[in-house]
């Protein structure tokens, strides 16, 4: 098994700056590699980012002017090397050949291959495609290039022994064979959807590239079919319960659940665009008079342009002096609202159900609340409020970012007060024509005495 590490070594020069060291293990054999960057190891720590898959050196002080830059420039250094090294490993994998040091070493130091840009396309082979689209998604998009870089990785991992690809291997037992490789790696039905979704958008991609490219049917009749379980928020008296508990004695829990309440105030965004949101407002300023937000998502680059601020959220920001409170790691984040969830006692049993990549139901987890209770919430809460408050889908969809409603609606939890909501709007329905058809049964008895009188 291969493995990346990067520290900080304890080793310190005279000027008491110590050597960041990237360490590559395989299987019993170790390799460091010496990044060339010093730092100070009793200021700076050098740390695994989940939310960007890599390592990076980061400080517990405020850091200004020369100091900001450096450690800026220190984790370029060290994120282009990390790069260096998985490329470098995917093109082993892609080969067949072993992920051994010697070998890593080999392919380090071996000039780079000529880039396929000034190629004919004709001679390009599908990985190298593959390579050159993901290149200029990286260009584009933001973390969305996360699932491009999955789908590019589980494709080259399964075409690894089976020589130069063409776009006329796609076929119909190609593609089977694809598939069910995912399915031994234990992905879900809508993971395994995704996959395929990536490679339609890289064929697209490849013909608007060069029109001349003949892509293979194949991919357009393989059947492979999202379907998700139902969507899962807090109803209104949720949430009106977790925005009013008490935590004035647990500062911790009491910023997270400000946070989270803002957030769901909104339109519910991501995690990430939240905390970057919040680093705007802090560092540019927030006028109550305004009573606007905007910003932007770094997923799609969607712009969520003079967001009007409800009475919800114009008291948190009030609360905190017209800042968002530093939004804490998702991890954190999920822990705290975890240990929120379970003061409030919500023990009700949510259905998860599974499928898989033809549809079918493969089994029903039964999970109280409590215990899936995390920031993707924020999302789907703020959906389902706006649709048991009547507030109109189009309106609802500016808030919360999407653009299709079928993208919507999976964010929309018809939950049981829904529907209560539902058969009173109906009760009244029936009541007022139950007293218009009495008021003209009254009417008609009158006339006709009227009459025989």
């Amino acid at each position: 098994m291969a493995v990346i590490h990067a520290f900080i070594k304890k080793y310190q020069n005279r000027n008491n700056a110590s050597p960041v060291i990237i360490e590559y293990s395989h299987l019993k054999e170790r390799w460091r590699i010496n990044t060339g960057i010093l730092v100070n190891a009793k200021e700076t720590k050098c740390v695994y980012d989940p939310d960007f898959d890599s390592y990076k050196l980061t400080t517990l002080q405020k850091l200004q002017g020369p100091a900001k830059e450096a450690l800026t420039n220190n984790n370029q250094i060290l994120l282009s090397h990390l790069q260096k090294i998985s490329s470098a490993l995917n093109d082993l994998k892609a080969r067949a050949l072993s992920l051994c040091t010697a070998n890593l070493k080999v392919q380090l130091s071996s000039k780079p291959v000529a880039s396929t840009n000034n190629r004919p396309t004709a001679n390009k082979s599908l990985l190298d495609w593959y390579k050159e689209f993901i290149e200029t998604k990286e260009k584009e998009i933001g973390s969305g290039i996360n699932g491009y870089r999955s789908t590019h990785e589980h494709f080259k991992c399964f075409a690894a022994n089976k020589g130069v690809l063409s776009f006329q291997d796609l076929t119909k037992q190609f593609l089977e064979e694809f598939r069910e490789n995912l399915v031994a790696l234990n992905l879900g039905g809508p993971t395994i959807h995704k996959q395929f979704r990536n490679i339609k958008i890289l064929l697209n991609w490849v013909q608007d590239q060069d029109d001349s490219i003949t892509i293979p049917a194949a991919i357009k009749k393989l059947k492979v079919r999202a379907r998700y379980g139902d969507p899962i928020g807090l109803t209104m008296e949720q949430f009106l319960e977790f925005h009013n508990i008490n935590l004035q004695h647990r500062k911790q829990l009491e910023i997270t659940r400000d946070v989270f309440s803002f957030a769901v105030s909104i339109g519910g965004p991501r995690h990430g665009d939240l905390k970057r949101l919040a680093d705007s407002l802090r560092k540019n300023g927030y006028r109550l008079t305004d009573n606007t937000i905007t910003y932007f998502e770094s997923k799609t680059g969607n712009a969520h342009q003079e967001i009007s601020l409800n009475k919800i959220g114009m008291e948190i920001m009030r609360k905190y002096k017209n800042e968002i409170p530093h939004v804490p790691s998702n991890f954190r984040m999920n822990k705290n609202l975890k240990s929120i969830a379970g003061l409030l006692g919500w023990d009700e049993i949510k259905y998860a159900p599974k499928y898989d990549n033809y549809g079918k139901l493969i089994s029903v987890d039964e999970i109280p609340l409590k215990d899936i209770f995390s920031t993707k919430f924020m999302r789907k809460t703020a959906a389902t409020i706006d649709n048991m408050l009547g507030v109109a889908t189009k309106t609802s969809m500016k808030r919360t970012g999407h653009k299709t409603f079928a993208a919507y609606s999976r964010y929309v939890d018809v939950n049981k007060d829904s529907l209560i909501q539902a058969n009173k709007q109906w009760d009244n329905l029936i009541l007022n024509k139950s007293n218009e058809f009495d008021q003209f049964v009254t009417l008609v008895e009158m006339h006709e005495l009227q009459f025989a009188a």
